[in-house]
């Protein structure tokens, strides 16, 4: 029986597991090794135990400080090692008043598509930190997430599935889920119109245009390729970006295929 992608934690926002995803050379994603996940600080007291209970490791949060701040992980056990870094807002275009304000549909989604291309550049200790966190983890569980659990976290997750030699379209699969595993405008906005991080502070996602919240809150297959694309405008390869970029050695990208794969 194939364990469920998406699991229903009461609180949860977007926690997926990664298991499952077929490689190149036919091997397959390990279930229960690799989470990812939005917004964990409204877990219910038995969602947090359910957590606890997959046999994390690792815990990988992507967010700035004052999201952490605003929004505090639950404590997953003494045993689970927080991988966090002090870091503000990011400089993105999606942060700018012409994307606020606009109505041209064309526009935002370049402006998306080119956040999505700077996020492997301007986000590298963090990324990098993701596969640390993965190699300490081992033989336990990781979990990577940011606020939505879909652009930082997109970004990493499919990271980590191509150093392991998944499938591209399985890779935009995983990505592109987040429009059917959570309706991200609940999730994230709440019935009383407060944000939860996913909008700059001083510009809540509210405000935005019609246009921009669409736009922002989506999964587009081609925001996730643009990253990709980027990278390997740069640096010819995924991986030749993990060896260079993120300094990664390729012993941790052997020892991390040997864990994750069966």
């Amino acid at each position: 029986m194939t364990p469920a992608r998406v699991l229903p934690l009461v609180g949860g926002c977007n926690f997926r597991d990664c298991g499952g995803y077929e490689t190149t050379d036919g091997a397959r994603v390990l279930w229960g090794r690799l989470y990812r996940s939005g917004l964990m600080a409204r877990l219910s007291a038995a969602a947090t135990a359910q957590v606890q209970a997959l046999g994390v490791r690792a815990v990988c949060d992507l967010r700035r400080t004052t999201e952490r701040a605003l929004h505090p992980n639950p404590c997953f056990g003494p045993e689970v090692h927080r991988f966090e870094w002090e870091s503000e807002q990011e400089s993105s275009p999606i942060r700018d008043r012409a994307f606020a304000n606009s109505n041209d549909e064309a526009g935002v989604h370049a402006a998306m598509l080119t956040m999505y291309e700077r996020l492997p550049f301007g986000l590298q200790p963090r990324l990098a930190g993701v596969f640390a966190a993965l190699d300490h983890a081992a033989p336990g569980a990781a979990i990577v997430h940011c606020t939505a659990g879909k652009d930082r976290t997109g970004v990493a997750v499919a990271l980590v599935l191509e150093s392991l030699g998944v499938r591209r379209e399985a890779i935009v699969e995983d990505y592109t889920l987040t429009n059917t595993a959570v309706d991200l405008r609940s999730q994230l906005l709440g019935q009383d119109g407060m944000g939860a991080g996913l909008a700059a502070t001083a510009e809540p996602i509210l405000a935005l245009s019609a246009i921009a919240q669409e736009a922002m809150l989506a999964a587009r297959p081609e925001y996730i390729l643009a990253s990709l694309g980027a990278i390997e405008a740069r640096h010819g390869s995924v991986r030749r970006y993990l060896l260079d970029e993120l300094a990664l050695e390729p012993a941790m990208l052997e020892r991390l295929r040997q864990r994750l794969l069966t």
